[in-house]
């Protein structure tokens, strides 16, 4: 028995008069003012800006790469570069990390307006529109639910595209999966936020209307696997399971359960929308791309490559420095070669099979060395593990990630890292300074601030910077290499490292930046702590105002938690 029934025009019920021929007249005014079949449109419009979006990046990268090729003219700064500087003096400002990390948002001012954008315009195109209910839930569903469940469903493919190691978007604009993480947690947030708001209003009128009697019958009448319930929690613990509490203490448990919940997301949402206003499509779309890039994956960066089809590579693994650093040397033995800036994903063929973890590797005689610090999980298993150095059976997928730009095209390059940072700017200096007073490359200058806590921490790349010794001691006399390194103790013991600048204090970023020599053309790379990355990132935006003297300030920070 139904304990209410909302009352609406001239005496005419919600429930009781359902059928009638005065009831069918209403539906059909009610339809006609508000169409049920537009409502798919306010998704389509959500769509064209995240593809625009995307265009608008692919034509910065093409733009940007071919500038790279011809790079050697001097003189002052063109139009195009003098626009540049001004944008970057905004989007390469940071915010306090403290503030960014509690809210789960990205320092960069640049990712931030991005983000506003999209959140903004998606807002307006779902609240704006009136009306949000209609009079009866029999006349039609409510539009603000149905506008809300198409603007969500419009960031589905680009959840599961941008979630990918080698994707389409990154590879259209340049930006690698590490960075495209943030945007791929933000569209998941909004895909859930307007997820709800779909589903609210339906709950509602039908309260409304027949209070929980006639929410229960409706909830009841149809099977759990097509109702929205299913694909609305699997993307609500999605969620719970990104948060940065969570992450912190579970974050092997959620890596573990994440794609586990991806699927049960996508089938059951599949389910919920198929055959409504062509909803599927955007689904169909999502499984081919996804489907795409992952055989990619696995047959040119993973482990069905033809060369090294699912074959384990051979690794040598020891603790380095004191016990106090939890520090450990990896030397993998493998064919794969990485340019400078990029990083490998490792798994152990042992009892932790089934975690992946991304590390940055520097290139040695037989493969590559992974300078590894020991945290939790994964890096805390294998440091226990290494009383005395071992042989490890590893699978190596990858490379990934880089600089979107040709380092080599920059006149000058300039690196500021901490810690273990230094194992992705080291590789820039291996590979690039032999290119120093080539006529065709107008590189002219290469620098290094490297920032440890104990001295000892140098014992970690004792062998490349010797190499650097040997095979660039010329280039470090005269100063177009340039090494810096700050120990942040205090410590006055005083290292075999003749060539290279030794500071016993902690630095001032902002004043190393200050100090750079800037040339025509410059290129910042940064790697190390959030709170370098912020400060690096504020100098450099400062440095802007160069430009005008010089012909470009360039800045590439390389993420560390994603």
């Amino acid at each position: 028995m139904v304990a209410r029934d909302l009352e609406v025009y001239d005496g005419v019920h919600c429930l009781a008069d359902m059928g009638t021929e005065h009831y069918s007249m209403l539906k059909m005014m009610s339809q006609a003012a508000t169409p049920w079949a537009d409502m798919a449109e306010y998704g389509k419009y959500v769509t064209y800006l995240l593809a625009g979006l995307v265009f608008a990046g692919t034509i910065k990268h093409y733009v940007f790469s071919n500038y790279d090729v011809d790079r050697v003219r001097g003189g002052p700064a063109r139009v195009m570069e003098k626009l540049t500087a001004y944008s970057r003096f905004i989007v390469y400002r940071q915010l306090p990390s403290k503030i960014c990390h509690l809210f789960g948002l990205p320092s960069s001012v640049g990712s931030l307006l991005l983000i506003g954008v999209v959140t903004l315009y998606s807002l307006l195109w779902c609240f704006v529109p009136h009306p949000y209910y209609r009079a009866c839930l029999g006349f039609g569903s409510p539009p603000l639910g149905v506008r809300a469940g198409f603007v969500s469903l419009a960031f589905v493919p680009f959840i599961f595209i941008m979630s990918g190691k080698t994707n389409v978007v990154g590879s259209l604009t340049g930006i690698s999966h590490e960075k495209l993480n943030k945007y791929h947690q933000t569209a998941s947030i909004l895909c859930l936020f307007f997820g709800w708001v779909h589903t609210i209003p339906f709950y509602l009128q039908n309260t409304k209307e027949g209070g929980t009697a006639r929410l229960h019958e409706k909830m009841y009448s149809t099977p759990i696997y097509v109702s929205g319930i299913p694909p609305i929690i699997f993307l609500t613990l999605l969620w719970v399971g990104s948060l940065q509490i969570v992450r912190r203490f579970w974050y092997e448990a959620f890596v573990s359960l994440h794609w586990v919940l991806a699927i049960g997301f996508y089938i059951s949402l599949f389910y919920h929308v198929y055959g409504l206003l062509n909803a599927d499509k955007y689904m169909v779309a999502t499984i081919v791309i996804w489907c795409a890039q992952l055989l990619y994956r696995w047959f040119v960066k993973g482990y069905l490559r033809p060369s090294r089809f699912m074959r384990s590579a051979a690794a040598r693994a020891r603790r380095i420095g004191t016990a106090d650093q939890k520090c450990m040397e990896v030397l993998v033995d493998t064919p794969i070669k990485c340019i400078p800036g990029q990083h490998i994903f490792l798994r152990t063929l042992d009892r932790k099979v089934a975690e992946l973890h991304p590390f940055s590797a520097i290139p040695s005689p037989n493969g590559i060395k992974l300078i590894i610090r020991a945290y939790d999980g994964f890096t805390k298993h294998l440091y226990e593990s290494l009383e005395s150095p071992r042989d490890l059976s590893v699978l190596v997928d990858g490379p990934y990630g880089g600089v979107a730009r040709d380092v080599r095209s920059f006149s000058n390059i300039y690196m500021l890292c901490s810690g273990s940072g230094i194992t992705s700017c080291l590789p820039f200096i291996m590979a690039y300074a032999k290119l120093i007073g080539m006529p065709a490359v107008p590189l002219q200058k290469i620098r290094l601030d490297w920032t440890v806590r104990h001295a000892d921490d140098v014992c970690w790349i004792e062998q490349e910077l010797d190499f650097i010794k040997e095979e660039y001691g010329a280039l470090l006399k005269s100063g177009a290499v340039d090494i810096h390194i700050y120990c942040c103790s205090g410590e006055n013991e005083k290292l075999a490292i003749s060539s290279f600048e030794y500071h016993n204090y902690k630095p001032v970023v902002a004043d190393i930046v200050k100090s750079f020599q800037l040339g025509s053309t410059n290129c910042i790379i940064c790697s190390g702590s959030k709170s370098l990355k912020n400060q690096v990132g504020n100098a450099a935006a400062r440095l802007q105002s160069q430009v005008g003297n010089v012909r470009e300030v360039y800045l590439h920070t390389e993420e560390f938690s994603f």
